[in-house]
C-alpha cells in the first residue's frame, strides 16, 4: 500500500468537467461590486491578489460543487439546475475556512496567505459572515417548480452548515494534552468535514431523482466519503509536504490536534507513548524537536499505515454503494477515478 504523498495523483475529469458552468455562476454570486469586502472574497477564490487585480491564482479543488453536480448529472438530472445549490456549497465551503483560518492560526493557504494575515482578523470574520449570507442566497435562485423540493435542499443545506459549525467547535474543544477517544473523534469529523460532502452528493441525488429512497442512499456514500477526505487530511496535515499541501510539515501536531494519528499513537502498544504524548502536548507549543518527537512516535506505532488503511475501507464502501445504483459504464468508471484520487491526493 503507498501512501501516495510522494507523487501528485492526476485530477479526475469529475472536478474539471462542470468549470464551465460553476465558476462563471460563482463569480457571478460574489459578484464585481467594488465594495473592499468583495475584493477580499475574490482573493479568497484565487481570482484576484491582494491589491485586486485579476489573476489567477491556486484554487480549492471544488470537490463539493462537482460531487453535487455531478451526482445530479450521472443520475440523469438537469445539471444547469442544481448549479446554484453547487455554488451554495462551494461559498459555505470558504465561508467555514475563512473562519477555521483564524481560529487555528493558519497563516497560510493555497500557497498564498490567509485573509486574516492580509487584512486583519475582524475584516476576515466580516468577509466570511458575507460569504455565508451569499451562499444563502445562492439558495434562493434555484429554478424547480416544486417548492417542497427547494425547501427540503434548503433544510439539508442548512443542516449541513450546522453541523459543520457544531464539528469545528468540538475539533478546537479536543485540542492540547485531553485524550480523545476513536469514538469522540469519528463523531467530531462526521459533522466538521463529513456534513458538506455528504451533503454534497445528497443534494445532488434529491435534485435528479427527487426520491427519498435514492437521495439516502447517497445521503450513505456521503457519510463514508466525509470519513475518508478526512482521514486522508489527518495524514496531509501530520506528512504532507509543504510544496504540495501549502502547509509546514507536521502542522497539525504543531497546533496541538488531536487527530487521528495522534489517537492510534495513544492506544497503540498498550499505551506505552500515551504519557509522552499528553505531555508535548500539554505544552504551549512546540519545538521543532518537540514536533519531531511526535513524529517518530508516530512512526513507531505505524500511525500512517493504520490511517490509510482506513482511508481504504471508507473507499470500498463508497465502491459498493456506488455499485449498487446502476450508474452508466462511464459515470461508474468516473466516480471510481474521483475515489482512487481522494484516497491518494496529497494536497
Amino acid at each position: 500500500m503507498s501512501d501516495g504523498l510522494a507523487s501528485k495523483p492526476e485530477i479526475p475529469s469529475v472536478l474539471i468537467r462542470y468549470q464551465d458552468i460553476l465558476e462563471p455562476a460563482l463569480k457571478n454570486t460574489v459578484s464585481d461590486n467594488s465594495s473592499f469586502i468583495y475584493d477580499m472574497l475574490r482573493y479568497c477564490m484565487g481570482w484576484s491578489d491582494v491589491k485586486g487585480e485579476p489573476c489567477d491564482m491556486e484554487k480549492g479543488k471544488g470537490i463539493r460543487p462537482s460531487l453535487c453536480l455531478f451526482t445530479c448529472d450521472a443520475l440523469g438530472g438537469d445539471v444547469e439546475k442544481a448549479v446554484p445549490a453547487a455554488v451554495s456549497l462551494e461559498l459555505i465551503h470558504n465561508f467555514s475556512l475563512i473562519h477555521d483560518e483564524i481560529q487555528d492560526f493558519d497563516e497560510m493557504r493555497h500557497h498564498r496567505p490567509t485573509l486574516w494575515t492580509v487584512w486583519g482578523v475582524p475584516k476576515a470574520l466580516v468577509a466570511g459572515n458575507v460569504m455565508r449570507v451569499l451562499a444563502e442566497r445562492s439558495m434562493s435562485c434555484m429554478e424547480f417548480t416544486d417548492a417542497k423540493l427547494i425547501s427540503q435542499s434548503s433544510l439539508i443545506l442548512s443542516e449541513a452548515c450546522l453541523q459543520m459549525i457544531e464539528g469545528q467547535y468540538m475539533d478546537i474543544s479536543f485540542e492540547g494534552g485531553g485524550r480523545i477517544s476513536v469514538d469522540q473523534y469519528m463523531e467530531m469529523i462526521s459533522r466538521k468535514t463529513g456534513a458538506l460532502l455528504r451533503s454534497s452528493v445528497h443534494l445532488g441525488a434529491l435534485l435528479a431523482s427527487r426520491s427519498d429512497e435514492v437521495s439516502n442512499l447517497f445521503r450513505r456514500v456521503g457519510v463514508a466519503l466525509g470519513f475518508m477526505f478526512q482521514i486522508r487530511d489527518d495524514i496531509l496535515g501530520t506528512w504532507g509536504e509543504s510544496e504540495a499541501t501549502g502547509k509546514p510539515v507536521g502542522a497539525d501536531i504543531r497546533r496541538r490536534k488531536n487527530t487521528l494519528p495522534i489517537i492510534h499513537a495513544r492506544e497503540a502498544k498498550s499505551g506505552l507513548y500515551d504519557k509522552e504524548i499528553s505531555k508535548l502536548y500539554s505544552l504551549a507549543s512546540l519545538s521543532d524537536d518537540e514536533t519531531l518527537r511526535v513524529l517518530e512516535i508516530l512512526d513507531e506505532t505505524e500511525a500512517m499505515g493504520y490511517c490509510q488503511g482506513l482511508v481504504e475501507h471508507y473507499a470500498l464502501q463508497v465502491n459498493r454503494y456506488i455499485e449498487s445504483v446502476g450508474f452508466s459504464e462511464k459515470s461508474n468508471k468516473d466516480f471510481k477515478k474521483l475515489i482512487d484520487f481522494l484516497v491518494t491526493r496529497n494536497y
